[in-house]
């Protein structure tokens, strides 16, 4: 199994292509592409009335010395600090839709590994997620580029990471 950062790595490039300066047509910036609601959610923006619509327009928060669009584009290292942080709160949203037991199980014709879960909720949030899980992967939502859900849980699942459930079956080999 593959370690935490090689996850990162792997987010990072399905993506981006690993650019950290990238802005896409719907304004997600940076080599993650965060959008503007993750980005009120890890304190470098603050909120406006549309989260949701990528426009930063409630202003940049000084956290960890980035004030605007282009300092964070030009900042891997924050956007990578961003990364792992974001991960942290993802896993608390699929905690909050009481999904996080499906871990290690067979949803559709794929095991759900933590960071396959990780890698559809930050695809689309935890809510489809909720949604693809709880029809039985027949909900195969897909972002805007038509991107499906299943995508991110095949190519990004089997990754360790440092929270959520661990491998039931290393667990028991250790025991």
């Amino acid at each position: 199994m593959s370690n935490f950062g090689a996850f990162l790595i792997a987010l990072k490039m399905m993506e981006s292509g690993g650019d950290y300066q990238i802005v896409n047509s719907l304004n997600f910036i940076g080599a993650y592409q965060f959008g503007e609601a993750a980005l009120i959610d890890l304190g470098y923006v603050s909120r406006d009335r549309d989260p949701y619509d990528n426009n930063f327009s409630g202003g940049w928060t000084g956290k960890n010395g980035i004030n605007s669009t282009n300092q964070f584009l030009n900042a891997p290292a924050v956007q990578d600090d961003a990364a792992v942080e974001w991960m942290h709160v993802m896993w608390g949203y699929i905690e909050d839709q009481q999904i996080d037991s499906y871990a290690w199980t067979e949803v559709g014709a794929m095991e759900l590994t933590p960071s396959g879960m990780l890698a559809a909720a930050h695809l689309l949030g935890a809510g489809s997620l909720a949604q693809y899980i709880k029809s039985d992967g027949r909900a195969d939502l897909r972002d805007p580029y038509g991107m499906p859900l299943s995508n991110y849980i095949e190519k990004l699942n089997g990754y360790d990471i440092p929270f959520g459930p661990g491998d039931p079956q290393v667990v028991a080999l250790n025991n």
